[in-house]
């Protein structure tokens, strides 16, 4: 063989050799193409999850507290509306005690026009005279109003009442119909006029009206 087959015959080798190596590089190549490819795509997914996973965690806490913040507020408008109600119906509640006592009092001072009134009269002035010591001389008045009865409410207790000592003070007393009755020695006095029934029954109205509401 000449030395030129022998070259030819070298370089042919060395050509499938070449061949031979760039093949496995390419070959390995792609197998490291296709796993970084691979692990890229893993790192990305498990990247995705983690990053879904802590989203719907943090919309589940934004979700959570904003229902809480709602039922808290919820809870403050209806505990808000409940109080006003609650001040709105004790508002009403007291107007409507003062319009019943002042229609209440209307109502007794409306008395006066009834025939038997000074029979009333002196069921308040009874109604009184058990509330002072037994044996004090008493005298008793009455309103502007009614002054002109004094006389004749005067026999009246007497007649009903001779152990008691009363006399009719014609000073008018201040009040809007009722009686005043005092010791002998201005000490003490009691008043039965219409504001003070008014105001012993005030609670009993109130009571009514309460129901009514």
């Amino acid at each position: 063989m000449t030395n030129i087959d022998k070259k030819d015959s070298n370089s042919s080798v060395e050509a499938v050799k070449l061949r031979e190596m760039c093949s496995l590089v390419l070959h390995r190549a792609d197998a490291e193409h296709d796993k970084i490819i691979g692990d890229a795509q893993n790192e990305i997914s498990q990247w995705v999850n983690k990053q879904e996973a802590m989203l719907d965690a943090e919309c589940s806490a934004i979700l959570k507290d904003a229902k809480k913040r709602a039922d808290e507020t919820a809870s403050r408008l209806i505990a808000d509306a409940k109080r006003e109600c609650s001040r709105e119906r004790i508002k009403l509640q007291n107007k409507y005690a003062v319009e019943a006592c002042a229609i209440f009092q209307r109502k007794l001072e409306a008395l006066r026009d009834r025939r038997d009134y000074k029979e009333i009269l002196a069921g308040l002035t009874f109604e009184a005279i058990e509330k002072i010591p037994d044996g004090q001389d008493v005298s008793f008045r009455l309103s502007t109003a009614d002054a002109g009865l004094g006389q004749d409410l005067a026999a009246i207790i007497k007649g009903a009442m001779p152990e008691v000592n009363i006399t009719f003070d014609p000073a008018p007393g201040e009040f809007n119909g009722g009686v005043m009755i005092s010791s002998a020695d201005g000490r003490w006095s009691v008043v039965s006029d219409w504001r003070a029934k008014t105001e012993e029954l005030a609670d009993t109205i109130a009571a009514r009206i309460l129901a009514a509401l």
